[in-house]
C-alpha cells in the first residue's frame, strides 16, 4: 500500500476557474490529479486566498464509503479543529502523510502563507518552533517520500512559467493581528523562528505582519526588543479603512497583496480558525481546502495517542481525555459543529488507506466559520 497515494473521486468543474496541472512526479502519486482554484487571480486581478485546515469529528467517527462521501459529511455532529492544551493540528491530523503532504506542498506552492498571531505565538516560539514553509513539513515526510521538496520546487517553477505563482523563490510569511498586542501570559509572536530562521540556502524568510494602524504603531515599540527594529518598517503592511484606524480593511487585502510591491497570486490561508472567519465575513475567502479524517474520533485519538513529544505524562493525558467536552474546539460553531451547507464541494481526493478525504469547497457563499 501506498500510504501516498491518491484518487480523485468527485469533481465538479462549474465551480472551478482554472485547473492547475501537476508535474508528472506528483501524477506518480495523484494520476487523475489537478489543483483547481475556484477563482482565477489572472482574471480577477486580485490574490486568490485559500483556507486550509485539518478536521476530524469530536466524537464520533465518520466512516463512510467513498460512495457517500458527498453527503454523509453534511450529517457529521461536530468537525473539530482543536483540543485546548493540546494545541495544533498534530493531534487532529494523527500523522496522516497524505494530510502532510498536502500542508507542505500548499506551502511551497503558494506565494505566501497567512497565520494568524496567536497561532504564531502558541505554535511558532522556541528552537522547535513551528515553520509554514515546505522543508519544515517535508522533514516529516523525509523516510516516505525523500524528494518530496525537490519535486514540490520543481512544480512551483511550472506554476511560475505559466504565472500563477510570483517569481519569488520561496513563499513568504504573512502574521495577521488586527490590534499587534502580546497577549497577557503568552508568547510575544514578535519571538517566533519565522522572524529569524533562514531557508537551507541561508536565504532569510519574507515575513510580514499583516495589522491595523494602530497595531503597527504597537508592534514598532516593541521591535528592539525582539532585534527587528531595522527592519520592522520592510515587515509590517498597516492596512486599515479610512477613519478606523483599529480595524484592518480585509476586504482590500486580496487587491492590494496582487499589486506590486506584493505581486502574490496564491495565498494559503492556514488559520486560526477566528482569523479564518473573519476573513470569511469580509467575503475575501473563495475557497477551502479541507482535510476531513476518517475512521476515528479525535476523543479515540486523543485516548491512543502515545506519551512523548506533545504529551509529557500520563496524567497530563488523562486530563485532557476528562476535561475534553469542554476543551475541544469545533471549526463551524454557527452551523452547531456540523458542516455548513454554504460550502460546495467542488473536489473529493482520497487517499489508499481511506483514513482521508481532501475537500475542495466553494466557500463564496459562506460568511463566517
Amino acid at each position: 500500500m501506498n500510504k501516498l497515494a491518491q484518487t480523485t473521486i468527485y469533481e465538479d468543474k462549474s465551480h472551478i476557474a482554472k485547473e492547475l496541472q501537476l508535474i508528472a512526479e506528483l501524477k506518480a502519486l495523484h494520476p487523475n490529479g489537478t489543483f483547481p482554484l475556484i477563482e482565477d487571480p489572472l482574471k480577477t486581478k486580485r490574490t486568490s486566498t485559500i483556507g486550509m485546515f485539518v478536521l476530524r469529528p469530536a466524537k464520533e467517527a465518520w466512516n463512510t464509503p467513498d460512495s457517500n462521501a458527498l453527503t454523509s459529511m453534511y450529517a457529521v455532529p461536530g468537525w473539530a479543529f482543536n483540543i485546548k492544551g493540546l494545541d495544533g493540528g498534530w493531534l487532529v491530523a494523527n500523522a496522516n502523510p497524505v494530510d502532510q503532504f498536502r500542508l507542505g506542498a500548499q506551502y511551497g506552492l503558494s506565494d505566501a502563507v497567512m497565520i494568524g498571531s496567536t497561532t504564531v505565538a502558541k505554535e511558532g516560539v522556541g528552537p522547535r518552533g513551528h515553520l509554514w514553509i515546505l522543508s519544515h513539513v517535508a522533514a516529516w515526510l523525509k523516510t516516505l517520500y525523500p524528494s518530496m521538496e525537490h519535486d514540490v520546487m520543481k512544480q512551483r517553477a511550472a506554476w511560475q512559467k505559466e504565472g500563477y505563482l510570483s517569481s519569488r523563490k520561496y513563499p513568504a510569511q504573512i502574521v495577521i493581528t488586527r490590534s499587534g498586542d502580546a497577549k497577557s501570559g503568552e508568547n510575544d509572536f514578535l519571538k517566533a523562528r519565522i522572524f529569524t530562521a533562514t531557508h537551507a540556502d541561508g536565504t532569510p524568510l519574507e515575513c510580514y505582519i499583516l495589522t491595523s494602524e494602530e497595531g503597527a504603531k504597537k508592534i514598532r515599540t516593541r521591535a528592539q526588543s525582539f532585534g527587528l527594529e531595522g527592519r520592522i518598517d520592510d515587515i509590517l503592511i498597516p492596512l486599515s479603512p479610512p477613519g478606523k484606524p483599529g480595524e484592518i480593511d480585509l476586504a482590500r487585502v486580496p487587491e492590494f497583496l496582487y499589486q506590486p510591491p506584493y505581486n502574490m497570486r496564491i495565498i494559503n490561508h492556514d488559520g486560526g480558525q477566528t482569523i479564518l472567519s473573519e476573513f470569511s465575513k469580509a467575503g475575501v475567502l473563495p475557497q477551502m481546502n479541507l482535510t476531513l479524517t476518517r475512521n476515528a474520533s479525535l476523543y479515540d485519538v486523543l485516548r491512543a495517542a502515545p506519551i512523548g513529544e506533545k504529551i509529557t505524562r500520563e496524567a497530563q493525558k488523562q486530563q485532557a481525555l476528562a476535561t475534553f467536552d469542554t476543551n475541544v474546539q469545533y471549526f463551524f460553531p454557527s452551523s452547531g459543529g456540523k458542516l455548513p451547507k454554504e460550502l460546495i464541494p467542488v473536489q473529493i481526493i482520497t487517499d489508499e488507506p481511506h483514513d482521508v478525504a481532501v475537500v475542495t469547497f466553494d466557500a463564496r457563499k459562506l460568511r463566517g466559520l
